[in-house]
């Protein structure tokens, strides 16, 4: 019986010794997985490899820790990751950055400097010459949502009842062409956009200017470390990190550095994601994405 005992005592012993002896090489692998950026698919996964890649060379030299892009497939598997929090590094509009700041309580890195400003218009001489005569039966020509120019629109009739026809369409000067040729009653577009294709508002009339919005920019994961957090954005902001993001920045801020951001300039930002985000991440997200991620064709995992 006391053999029996001992037998026992020396196997609890040995199965001790081997956990603790595994414990390291399962730390060092947890230390070693890459930290993942990711971006909102408005590109190929060529492009975005050639712009974000830099990026992620760039972070893996400054944090001594490997940093990887991955690109997303679609717009719903890149909601899926976001409410999911798949990613560790973000670079996206500032409907995402908002919502993530509240409901994911994320750390705001570098955004691009240039505000964002939207104009809802019609074509000259239309008989809509106001917001309220544009709100039933009228087509709205606009990006699919979640682009944020939409969601600023739909905010404007908050009655679902009251909204324009919303038809999707992919280009601002596609946008403008379908309102200046009367295939749409109304358009949206960035203010700059609209400067270009009309600058004497020759063949468009501007029935809302939005106010200025903050634009998009970086967002770093509270599953980070603070420090390494902090990290990041020093290193982004470091003319280094300017010099990778040479691309990125040609893209999206003319060539311009980008600066630190402020969490008080995306608070309320959300607001047309929160309509429907808020809900599905507080009712869960399991639920949802089995009845509508399935169906897209990947697993709600």
């Amino acid at each position: 019986m006391k053999h029996k005992k001992l037998q026992g005592i020396l196997a609890a012993l040995m199965a001790a010794v081997a956990s603790a002896a595994a414990s390291p090489a399962s730390a060092r692998v947890a230390a070693d997985k890459p930290y993942v950026l990711v971006a909102a698919p408005r590109e190929t996964a060529a492009r975005g490899q050639r712009d974000y890649g830099p990026v992620a060379a760039f972070l893996t030299k400054a944090l001594h820790h490997p940093v990887v892009y991955r690109h997303p497939d679609g717009w719903l598997t890149y909601e899926l990751w976001i409410w999911k929090d798949r990613g560790d590094i973000y670079f996206d509009g500032p409907q995402f950055i908002s919502w993530r700041l509240h409901y994911l309580h994320q750390t705001l890195g570098p955004r691009v400097p240039q505000p964002q400003d939207w104009r809802l218009y019609t074509w000259k001489g239309s008989p809509v010459k106001s917001l309220k005569e544009a709100a039933t039966g009228a087509v709205l020509c606009a990006p699919p949502v979640p682009n944020f120019g939409t969601l600023w629109v739909t905010g404007l009739f908050p009655n679902p009842a009251r909204q324009p026809y919303i038809h999707n369409m992919h280009g601002w000067k596609r946008i403008f062409k379908a309102v200046a040729d009367h295939q749409c009653m109304l358009g949206i577009g960035p203010k700059l956009s609209l400067h270009y294709l009309d600058p004497q508002h020759e063949k468009v009339t501007v029935l809302r200017r939005s106010r200025h919005f903050p634009n998009q920019g970086f967002s770093i994961s509270a599953k980070l470390p603070k420090n390494v957090r902090a990290a990041i954005v020093r290193a982004l902001l470091s003319p280094a990190g300017e010099q990778a993001m040479a691309r990125l920045r040609k893209r999206f801020a003319h060539g311009q550095p980008l600066v630190a951001g402020h969490t008080s300039q995306y608070q309320n930002v959300d607001t047309g994601l929160a309509a429907q985000w808020g809900t599905v991440y507080a009712s869960g997200i399991h639920r949802y994405l089995k009845q509508d991620a399935k169906r897209e064709g990947f697993a709600a995992d």
